[in-house]
């Protein structure tokens, strides 16, 4: 019995304990909820006063430029007005990334697209906030597609200052292997108003991080050595007369296993142009 009433207060003693992180938490949500809203009501209230005021010196000023040449295929800039629309098509743009809200956004998906221009709309919340690792990777992907078909993109917020900033660095970390302040640093030397709220640089490093993280977990793993046995079964690719290729594929019950990482293992196998035997041109691959 007395086991028994030692274990009551130790138990009470945890339910307390996580009573109180539970509670802990759904405060700090709370004041995070109340932060953006704070912030959100703000920038609704700034948006037009501070758009006219850019409009202006974009006007009066020669070296602010509503948009500037960051990489041969990026463009970084403020938000576009429709009429900005065929100049954009007209000097090459085929791609627009948007980091706006819905009540920042002046130019309609259906207007890009009548135009040929693809449309990428990842709404954040302007000042104090950056997009999420996730639509990060989603813009910095959608950038790098239309750079490989020799399709320039207009990244774009409200200025061209911080959250589009956000995006075009991590391209620059990501495809340009630059740390990210030498991507900062860059950038500003081709756009010089560019400014990054704690959060957005934050965002940046920690996509520097992340994406080190990934590569460090694939290349991690041992080599995997690719023995002419592990190889048996397989047809080598051959010509059918039409002048395409037949792939590899194994006969069945034959075949027999490697222990690798497939997906990253496969995704680097190559074979040559002249089909000779696998086994002789790669004894030792690498996962990615």
């Amino acid at each position: 019995m007395k086991e028994m009433g030692d274990s009551i207060p130790m138990e009470v003693s945890r339910f307390s304990s996580k009573s109180s992180t539970d509670k802990e938490t759904r405060l700090i949500a709370v004041r995070v909820d109340a932060k953006r809203a704070l912030v959100g009501a703000g920038a609704r209230i700034l948006f037009y006063p501070t758009l006219f005021y850019n409009v202006f010196r974009n006007k009066i000023e020669p070296g602010f430029k509503w948009w500037d040449q960051i990489d041969q295929f990026v463009l970084l800039g403020a938000v576009p007005f429709p009429k900005d629309v065929p100049r954009l098509k007209q000097i090459g743009v085929g791609a627009v990334i948007t980091l706006n809200e819905p009540y920042e956004t002046l130019v309609p998906t259906s207007l890009y697209y009548a135009h040929g221009i693809d449309h990428l709309v990842i709404p954040t919340r302007d000042y104090l906030f950056a997009p999420s690792f996730v639509d990060i990777n989603r813009a910095v992907d959608f950038i790098h597609r239309n750079a490989s078909s020799g399709r320039t993109t207009y990244v774009h917020c409200k200025a061209g200052r911080g959250r589009s900033t956000t995006v075009v660095l991590c391209y620059l970390v990501e495809y340009k292997n630059m740390s990210p302040v030498a991507a900062l640093e860059y950038v500003r030397s081709r756009r010089p108003r560019v400014h990054l709220a704690p959060s957005q640089w934050k965002a940046v490093q920690e996509y520097k991080q992340q994406r080190m993280a990934t590569r460090v977990m694939c290349t991690s793993g041992d080599a995997v050595l690719i023995t002419k046995a592990d190889l048996e079964g397989y047809h080598s690719p051959c010509n059918d007369g039409s002048g395409k290729y037949t792939t590899i594929v194994p006969r069945i019950g034959r075949t027999r296993p490697v222990i690798a990482r497939l997906t990253c293992l496969f995704a680097s196998l190559k074979v040559s142009g002249n089909f000779g035997p696998v086994v002789r041109q790669l004894t030792e691959a690498h996962a990615c």
